[in-house]
């Protein structure tokens, strides 16, 4: 008789729930790496445009084309601004849902150290059931050359 865990189908649907709040979290964390990179790629953009807005100012030009740069400048930090508050808010889910993953992996386990408890335990019996039999042929055969 083969082992069976009276609780299989329950942790079938634990290792479901870990492995759908594994998925969810790397989906947060693949939304923060994109949205870093975003700020990464404005700053570069404002640094470059600074740099720029330098150069120009030490050759002179028209104040038109400086307010221009300003204007352009301010919508970009404001982009950048909110993308700092996209990430804010992205920590936020990660951790929830970090926590989330923790308790569904944490209840996994506890049915997983279960289950090879149980499986222990039934190697343990089989072990003993076929000495047992070994034993029992052995002293029936030991016992008719007597």
């Amino acid at each position: 008789m083969a082992f069976r865990f009276s609780l299989a189908a329950v942790l079938k649907y634990r290792e479901n729930i870990e492995q759908r709040e594994y998925l969810a979290l790397e989906k947060i964390h693949q939304e923060i790496g994109r949205v870093q990179a975003q700020v990464q790629q404005i700053e570069s953009w404002l640094r470059a445009e600074s740099q720029r807005r330098e150069a120009e100012l030490s050759r002179g030009i028209p104040s038109v084309h400086l307010q221009n740069a300003f204007e352009q400048e301010l919508v970009l930090i404001r982009h950048r601004d909110l993308l700092q508050a996209r990430l804010r808010e992205l920590d936020v889910k990660r951790k929830q849902h970090l926590k989330t993953y923790e308790q569904a992996r944490q209840k996994r386990e506890i049915l997983d150290e279960l289950r090879s408890r149980q499986h222990a335990a039934y190697d343990r019996e089989q072990t003993k059931r076929q000495q047992n039999t070994v034993d029992d042929i052995f002293l029936s055969r030991h016992g008719r050359g007597q």
